[in-house]
């Protein structure tokens, strides 16, 4: 199976990089493969009631040009499936996005 890359932050602030092969959000948990060097059988087990975020991303590199996005573009074309949505978090953040067909 494909492993994806994601980063995962705690609710703590901890960020941990690594691979996901089968992520399902109406587990309980998933498991995490770290960015670093680890053998096959070492391996996180995540629960989501600890995570604050989950992004699956390009590479693990990062962009130190990147701006924030804190509103939605007018022009962005949407298909039917897809809402408009603002993440509040109870620290104050906010998250703009698309949601494809989750409801």
């Amino acid at each position: 199976m494909l492993k994806k890359k994601v980063v995962v932050k705690y609710q703590n602030g901890e960020i941990i990089k690594g691979w996901v092969e089968d992520f399902r959000p109406d587990r309980d948990t998933f498991i995490l493969f770290p960015l670093i060097e680890y053998s096959e059988e070492e391996r996180l087990e995540i629960k989501f009631d600890s995570l604050k975020s989950v992004f699956f991303v390009k590479d693990f590199i990062g962009d130190k040009n990147y701006k924030k996005v804190r509103t939605f573009d007018v022009y962005l074309t949407i298909t039917p499936s897809q809402r408009k949505l603002i993440v509040n978090f109870i620290d104050g953040e906010h998250l703009y996005g698309t949601s494809h067909g989750y409801g």
